[in-house]
């Protein structure tokens, strides 16, 4: 009886392995610190209304308005939910900062806000008053501080040199200027084309501010190599940065998404008609300049920039340089856990096909992950309410041909889907990770609703 008593126990014991949720990564979502994030709103404010009450001249009625809508567009980034105001990860991004700022004692710390954003867009923002938001979007993509460092010193360039600020200038003095306002007038009184002349004009206008733009991107990577080069951090980064930024607008985990793969089952097969679409719809035109299609791209000319900054690298490297100063650790936990944090916001703030996209992608590389398994179902879920409900547009992207191929092919499955078959596709997927999940509380409550949705 022993040796089956044995074998018995065995079996429990590789059942149990098998089916118990991985513990891998256990995903928490960092809780806001509501008292530091009013704070920070407050010296906003403060500085916001300072910066108005200095603009003099002809046109500053103009300005102050464009520095309201700055405000008012910072404001709702943190009403809603955006700006991540958490202690841990808000204590490192601030010893980040630190470990730059205290290296370059020249240049003035005081009213500077650095944060991070929840933005699932691979970027980082200086809005010109002092505000600098680092999305974990790009975050999430690095290697190393190093790398993160480079970000920041360029993001400090842009505010010390006054750019954004300088933009804003520019661009009030050239609508309201007499040359311009004539041509505009010129336009108003023409009987034919009208549109066309305005396009032009306008055009013109995007294209000056597109080659001001590059300017200013230029100029702060320059100054971000005499800001970094009095640091520690391994200055040869810079460039590895500039690589990944070159391709941000591939996603992290750029794994093929094959969808009959995850929605693929015996008691529902996949329907090859799911993923039909026009291709007529991503044609792309033919005729379109290569700088149109470069100035399409999130970080338009990385390898020009990267050629520039090349011979300054060289001379500045030195020895002892590090990749990581303030903590290794930390930097890569912040990583591990800003991969699902992306995910968590899209869901919060309604941006359901991209939090269904970057879970397949996951997921197919942790596959027992609970949370990942959750995810899928409750936006299949939040697909069927909302398509029930005529709101399916509020939550999923349009098809566009400067998406993803993979991508695209969820959004015209989505299109493609009838309610039933939606509600059908929850059920059976979370049927099929019932015996693994169920005792993961988020799970059951996610399998249990898609279970009413199939039954009605």
């Amino acid at each position: 009886m022993y040796p089956y008593r044995k074998l018995r126990f065995l079996a429990f014991f590789l059942f149990i392995c098998l089916h118990a949720p991985s513990q891998e990564f256990s995903f928490a979502a960092f809780k806001n610190d509501p008292s530091y994030g009013q704070n920070v709103q407050s010296t906003i404010k403060k500085r916001y209304e300072e910066d108005v009450s200095f603009l003099s001249g002809n046109n500053k009625k103009y300005i102050a308005d464009i520095y309201e809508e700055r405000y008012e567009l910072i404001k709702e980034r943190f009403t809603s939910n955006e700006i991540l105001t958490a202690t841990e990860p808000q204590q490192y991004l601030s010893a980040l900062a630190d470990e730059i700022l205290k290296n370059n004692p020249e240049y003035n710390s005081k009213g500077l806000n650095i944060l991070f954003s929840k933005s699932f867009y691979a970027n980082a923002t200086s809005m010109g008053e002092g505000s600098i938001f680092f999305n974990i979007g790009l975050f999430h993509r690095l290697q190393n501080e190093s790398q993160a460092a480079f970000v920041l010193c360029h993001e400090l360039a842009h505010y010390y040199l006054n750019h954004n600020n300088n933009n804003i200038h520019q661009y009030v003095t050239t609508i309201y200027s007499d040359n311009f306002q004539q041509k505009l007038k010129s336009i108003q009184k023409l009987s034919y084309e009208k549109n066309k002349q305005l396009d032009a004009l306008a055009k013109n206008l995007l294209f000056r501010n597109r080659r001001h733009g590059r300017a200013f991107e230029h100029a702060a990577d320059s100054m971000a190599l005499e800001l970094m080069k009095n640091t520690n951090y391994d200055i040869r980064e810079a460039l590895t940065c500039l690589s990944i930024l070159d391709s941000a607008d591939k996603d992290k985990y750029s794994q093929e998404v094959v969808l009959e793969q995850h929605f693929n089952f015996a008691s529902f097969p996949f329907k090859k008609s799911w993923i039909e679409n026009d291709d007529l719809v991503f044609a792309k035109t033919e005729d379109k300049e290569s700088h149109d299609l470069d100035s399409l791209k999130t970080h338009p000319d990385c390898a020009k920039r990267i050629e520039v900054l090349k011979e300054k690298v060289r001379q500045y490297e030195k020895k002892g340089s590090k990749k990581f100063i303030v903590s290794e650790s930390k930097f890569n936990a912040l990583i591990k856990q800003f991969d699902y944090e992306v995910i968590e916001y899209c869901v919060q703030s309604g941006r359901i096909s991209r939090a269904l996209y970057y879970a397949l992608e996951m997921i197919q590389i942790y596959p027992g992950d609970p949370y990942l398994n959750t995810i899928i179902g409750k936006c299949l879920n939040e697909l069927y309410t909302t398509q029930k409900n005529h709101t399916l547009s509020k939550i999923v992207d349009l098809p566009n041909p400067e998406h993803d191929i993979e991508y695209n092919s969820l959004l015209h499955t989505i299109q493609n889907l009838r309610l039933r078959e939606i509600a059908a596709l929850s059920f059976y997927f979370l049927k099929e990770r019932e015996p693994q999940f169920y005792s993961f509380a988020p799970f059951a409550e996610v399998y249990n609703q898609s279970k009413q949705h199939f039954n009605q």
